[in-house]
């Protein structure tokens, strides 16, 4: 997934609403695939420093683009464990107040 900075709306220099796009698009590729059956596992260790100049140069991306994210994409193992870890929606939802689980 890259990403052109210098091509932004008028007006909107400095925001984040070019990323928050990129993550409204992902999200519906992620449906999409899991809808088709396919996995789907985004990686951003791509995103900088020697890895992205070094894909840039395989996949033949311009200097002016920014690797934001790669998605690989996959069927499944069939019988394969599901190795994603879920926290419990408790321990990250409030109601009506903030919460400070565990904090001092």
């Amino acid at each position: 997934m890259t990403y052109d900075p210098s091509r932004r709306a008028p007006a909107s220099e400095g925001d984040f609403l070019g990323i928050i796009s990129l993550g409204c698009a992902t999200e519906n590729m992620w449906l999409m695939a899991e809808a088709l059956g396919i996995g789907f596992h985004v990686v951003s260790s791509l995103a900088s420093g020697s890895a992205e100049k070094e894909v840039k140069h395989i996949l033949g991306i311009p200097d002016s683009l920014r690797i934001v994210y790669a998605i690989r994409l996959g069927y499944p193992v069939s019988g394969s464990e599901y190795l994603r870890v879920r926290r419990e929606v408790g321990d990250f939802t409030h109601y009506n107040r903030f919460g400070n689980k565990g904090l001092a």
